[in-house]
């Protein structure tokens, strides 16, 4: 009988001091198909809708767009018979009249050339439909700007649209030499910032000159820049 009570005993206390078997985890349970969770990513890559989550996230509506045709006020798109637009700068700039200068701006690209002034006569124009000249050199302000013989150049007044089929129709006004120290003569006349000259050129291209801005210098004497659009014949 003592034997007996001492092993069960033994036995009860070695069950005690096992650990309790651990409780099984919970299974994860899988979501329905087609419901997005806050830890699933959209296979779209967009972030989901704070406001529902089942909502498709796209681009704001009513954004305004520009149009591809238009660059700075000026409409660029080449109208029948023409080519793309190319662009670039022009500009005039006068010289001290007693260096007997005169300069040459050809439109077909901007480009310009200095040569001795010869009272507003030029030997060989080589493509150039501009000429800014010294009139006398007798006075503080006397450059002259005009056409030269045998180019289409005209005035595209400010409020004018800005297009090639506009500076065609503009270039056919004639631009006879203008005092461009004169401000009454250049205003009443339309060279003014806002304005272009307007040419059919040598090449059959229509360039579009904007008078971007004028600048005055001590003699008053205008030096001119701006931006140039040349719409060249269609190949």
């Amino acid at each position: 009988m003592i034997g007996i009570v001492v092993t069960l005993v033994v036995g009860n206390g070695q069950d005690r001091s096992d650990p309790p078997a651990a409780a099984p985890a919970p299974a994860a349970s899988t979501p329905a198909p087609g419901t997005r969770t806050p830890d699933t990513p959209d296979p779209a890559g967009e972030e989901p809708d704070p406001e529902d989550s089942t909502s498709p996230v796209g681009l704001p509506t009513g954004s305004p767009t520009a149009s591809p045709s238009a660059s700075d006020g000026v409409d660029v798109t080449p109208p029948a018979g023409r080519g793309a637009a190319r662009t670039g700068m022009w500009g005039i700039a006068p010289q001290p009249c007693t260096q007997h200068e005169q300069q040459l701006v050809d439109l077909d690209d901007g480009t310009s050339r200095v040569e001795q002034e010869n009272d507003g006569a030029v030997k060989d124009p080589a493509g150039a439909e501009l000429l800014y000249w010294p009139d006398s050199c007798s006075g503080l302000s006397d450059y002259l700007l005009r056409a030269l013989p045998n180019t289409r150049v005209g005035i595209l007044r400010e409020d004018m649209p800005k297009n090639a089929d506009t500076c065609a129709a503009a270039s056919a006004t004639g631009l006879g030499a203008l005092s461009l120290s004169d401000g009454n003569d250049a205003t009443e006349r339309g060279f003014v910032e806002g304005a272009a000259i307007c040419s059919v050129t040598d090449r059959g291209a229509v360039s579009m000159a904007l008078i971007d801005h004028i600048a005055r210098g001590s003699t008053l004497d205008m030096s001119v820049t701006g931006r140039l659009y040349v719409w060249p014949k269609a190949p």
